[in-house]
């Protein structure tokens, strides 16, 4: 009897030691409607190139910034649900739909797809600072069919941030569709 017992005291630490691990959190950008239409006139088809991320944002977790405005935390237990890229390809065109109700706009897919214009993005920020702000920064092009580039911008925004993951992307869907709503404006 005793020498089960001696047998099974190393499985026990084992197991004691391994403890239960934190499950991760996957979380959804969201369309969101807050504006008005922008413009009812405009029924050009629109693509939505796919979305040039800075390479600190390239990643299945959430990257917040911390107070020295230095480091970064990049969280194991909070994560995308998909590809950063593609999400955001995926809610701008939604959120340009919405202020461009009569445009047919869509993710471009294939580099073989034609649009009458193509809106490209490069999001150099996109991250929060806990009871601070989270931050938005982009260039954006409107491209022709022809390859003309018929309007380039750089936009800066930001919004106020308690805490909490569900708050942040809460709060960075919003960014997202000011964003929309500033280059909808552009086709004005």
């Amino acid at each position: 009897m005793m020498k089960k017992i001696y047998m099974l005291l190393p499985l026990l630490l084992i197991t004691a030691c391994i403890g239960v691990s934190q499950s991760a959190k996957f979380y959804n950008l969201q369309t969101v409607k807050s504006g008005e239409f922008i413009n009812t006139k405009i029924k050009s088809s629109i693509g939505v190139a796919e979305i040039s991320l800075a390479e600190y944002l390239d990643k299945p977790q959430i990257v917040t910034t911390k107070p020295n405005l230095i480091e970064l935390d990049v969280s194991e237990f909070n994560r995308w649900s998909e590809s950063l890229s593609t999400m955001i390809q995926r809610i701008m065109a939604e959120d340009l739909a919405y202020y461009l109700p009569n445009a047919v706009i869509k993710p471009q897919i294939s580099a073989r797809e034609e649009f009458k214009y193509t809106i490209q993005i490069e999001l150099n920020k996109f991250d929060g600072q806990w009871n601070k702000s989270a931050s938005l920064e982009a260039w954006w092009s409107i491209v022709n069919y022809s390859g003309d580039v018929v309007k380039q911008q750089k936009t800066t925004l930001s919004a106020p941030l308690t805490t909490g993951y569900d708050n942040l992307v809460k709060v960075q869907s919003q960014l997202l569709s000011e964003l929309a709503e500033i280059i909808a404006k552009s086709f004005g």
